[in-house]
């Protein structure tokens, strides 16, 4: 390869396919064969009153190949907002479901708008994987928007792929800039 464009044309090939590789390489630690214990459904919004509670239901199954005991484990809870209720562990058969009853408390105080907190899964043969449960307050008089139209960020912005095609293209431009020179 005597070519110099050529030389500069394979290094950004190289470069873009270690690029793809960590991303998928790095994507793949949390796929499904991974992750044995996993939510099969999960509210969209928890809508809460200051000073009440509220309540809601989440499933967890076993796609693993051996019994699992689990419970919930939770993080990032806003200071206003008190998980309520036991951390009971259950045994989960392999292909089977269990259901947690959840119910969260909300301070006097709390100010309306969306909150959220992660919960994830507490087993000794599973990843952990966290789950965002939202959770919006609503007050006297008070709007408050719809939790999916609360995020100005695009489809586009929330996916992987938005920085791998920005980075393609910033090679791109670097290569036809490196061409173009004397």
């Amino acid at each position: 390869m005597n070519n110099p464009k050529l030389m500069q044309l394979g290094i950004c090939i190289s470069a873009i396919l270690t690029i793809a590789a960590v991303t998928v390489q790095s994507c793949s630690a949390a796929t499904p064969a991974m992750d044995k214990i996993r939510f099969t459904d999960l509210p969209p919004t928890i809508d809460i009153k200051p000073g009440s509670r509220a309540s809601f239901d989440v499933t967890l199954k076993n796609y693993g190949n051996q019994y699992a005991d689990v419970s919930i484990n939770a993080r990032s809870v806003p200071d206003a907002i008190t998980i309520v209720g036991d951390d009971e562990t259950k045994l989960v058969d392999m292909g089977k479901s269990v259901t947690y009853h959840i119910t969260i408390r909300a301070d006097d105080d709390i100010a309306p708008g969306i909150y959220q907190f992660e919960i994830a899964d507490k087993s000794g043969v599973d990843q952990h994987t966290w789950e965002a449960v939202s959770v919006r307050v609503k007050g006297e008089g008070v709007s408050i928007p719809p939790s999916n139209a609360g995020s100005e960020e695009t489809e586009a912005e929330k996916s992987s792929g938005f920085g791998i095609v920005a980075l393609v293209s910033a090679l791109l431009l670097a290569y036809r800039y490196g061409c173009s020179r004397p």
